[in-house]
């Protein structure tokens, strides 16, 4: 018999089941309010003819229980691609299985063989058990950086002063 977790690649069919995880995420960061994404901008983004986000889904003896996200990236100063983790993501029901780690490890592996001279992620600065987990892991907080965020309204009219 094989092991009770096993990770797959999504597809299509898997749109609904990824909406559900995401906005349980959401909620278990406090920030439901903020997802705004839709069934067709995931099968565009994820699944449409450029895909920029590929999504895997993780298995606890056949139930579906975790998601990650990941896309690449470039490093100009390095000159090798980096795969960015986007979302890692465990069911409440689920967690403490060492699932978690099982999902990073699983991405880990695949930049690996992308080529990827690193992985990367963020975390916000108030969420203490993930900052626990990823210092587990060995990850590294990077220090001397600040990270920006422009949408909406300031991102549009940023937008508008494209010199035409």
């Amino acid at each position: 018999m094989g092991e009770p977790f096993s990770i797959r690649g999504a597809n299509v069919a898997d749109v609904e089941l990824i909406l559900e995880m995401i906005r349980e995420m959401a909620t278990a960061e406090q920030r439901q309010n903020t997802v705004t994404i839709t069934r067709a901008a995931l099968e565009r983004h994820v699944f449409g003819a450029r895909p920029i986000a590929e999504v895997f889904l993780g298995f606890w003896e056949g139930e579906p229980v975790a998601y990650l996200m990941v896309q690449m990236r470039f490093s100009s100063y390095a000159g090798d691609p980096i795969l960015y983790v986007e979302d890692v993501f465990v069911r409440a029901r689920a967690q403490g299985r060492g699932l978690g780690k099982k999902l990073m490890a699983y991405a880990a592996d695949l930049g690996g063989q992308r080529g990827c001279g690193a992985m990367h992620w963020s975390v916000g600065d108030w969420n203490t058990p993930a900052l626990v987990f990823y210092d587990r892991l060995s990850g590294v907080r990077e220090k001397g950086r600040v990270h920006y965020e422009l949408q909406g309204a300031a991102l549009t009219a940023l937008a508008r002063e494209t010199p035409r």
